[in-house]
């Protein structure tokens, strides 16, 4: 009787184990976050059972995706304008929203280039032909330094001169090839490219908003609860130990927590 009892819960078990160990969630992702983001999903492949394919790319062209009805399970942005507006849509469960990492802005040159850049300041001198940002438009990176060079009063003296990538790896790619003169990219991705080109300066944080990187789950999905539990590892020590060590910064804060830590002192 015992080992029938046994039998009938291993029965009633098997399928829920089976169901779990074959989840396998879509994540569409900033591309800043794709060397970060295999890493943690093959040790979270192998922790847990569940698989992550990823879809990388410019945030504003993965929201247009999920827009568009795109089977995405997980949507992580490079900032928060793209999940803002599909909460609107309601097509993002907000309940789910997690703010993962931060980055900074960087600028760089090629690493064997004779360049006199050393200051964003610099790339308004007139030796200063091509300028490589993101489209601001649809890649973050590139709006976040189009409103940092806006902040430095530059930004129209340089505007001819600036060549527009599909996404922040291809300003990248840009500078490591020479076709540009300077470039202006996430921190981590300067460090990604090793010593293809050299960092000349890092934008003060107070040019532009917080870089924050939201993870959210999608509403469509048919896996919310294997998507749920990526999203949360991916706010846990171990996920968060490998965006560190690609240069990640801490998810900045937000709501009241980022007011308290920008207002002025009495």
């Amino acid at each position: 009787m015992r080992i029938f009892r046994a039998i009938i819960v291993l029965l009633f078990l098997a399928p829920a184990t089976i169901a779990h160990a074959g989840e396998k969630i879509t994540v569409s992702a900033a591309i800043s976050l794709k060397d970060a983001l295999v890493e943690i999903g093959r040790s979270y492949a192998s922790a847990t059972g569940d698989e992550v394919a990823f879809n990388f790319g410019a945030s504003g062209q993965l929201m247009a995706q999920i827009e568009q009805g795109a089977p995405v399970d997980v949507f992580i942005s490079a900032a928060d304008k793209q999940v803002d507006r599909l909460a609107e849509e309601k097509l993002v469960d907000v309940n789910s929203r997690r703010v993962v990492a931060g980055n900074a802005l960087v600028l760089i040159v090629p690493a064997g280039a004779a360049s006199t850049v050393r200051s964003f300041e610099d790339l308004a001198k007139d030796s200063v032909k091509r300028i490589a940002i993101g489209q601001p438009k649809t890649v973050p990176a590139g709006e976040y330094a189009a409103r940092a060079l806006a902040t430095l009063r530059v930004l129209d003296a340089v505007r001819e001169r600036l060549v527009y990538g599909a996404n922040v790896r291809q300003v990248l790619d840009y500078v490591e090839r020479g076709e540009v003169d300077a470039g202006i990219v996430y921190r981590t991705d300067a460090l990604e490219s090793g010593d293809k080109v050299k960092v000349v300066a890092t934008a003060d944080g107070s040019l532009y908003d917080p870089i924050r990187y939201p993870a959210v789950v999608v509403t469509a999905s048919a896996k919310r609860d294997a998507a749920a539990r990526f999203v949360r590892h991916l706010e846990g020590r171990d996920a968060q130990a490998v965006l560190a060590s690609r240069g990640f910064a801490p998810p900045p804060p937000t709501g009241a927590a980022a007011a308290a830590t920008t207002a002025p002192s009495p």
